[in-house]
């Protein structure tokens, strides 16, 4: 699928210095977004649900587990960190 989107110049500047496939790289960022966002929904639902008094989900609970395992939690947010 296309999609066309905008970005501040510095920022399309930054991409294009890192990587000469712009179209993998920013699929990489979307796709460790989505992840994140799903591995806090979840984190948030098992809260919630403790906070109720209620045993938190198990199928909610090892994909929480198993995201938080496959995520890489080293990627370094800029060059030299």
């Amino acid at each position: 699928m296309r999609i066309t989107v905008r970005v501040p110049d510095d920022l399309g500047e930054e991409v294009k210095r890192r990587t000469d496939n712009v179209s993998a790289y920013v699929v990489e960022a979307l796709t460790e977004k989505l992840e994140r966002e799903r591995r806090r929904a979840a984190r948030q639902e098992i809260l919630e649900r403790a906070q109720k008094g209620e045993a938190p989900d198990e199928d909610l609970h090892a994909i929480n587990q198993r995201e938080r395992r496959e995520g890489d939690r080293d990627f370094p947010l800029s060059e030299g960190e």
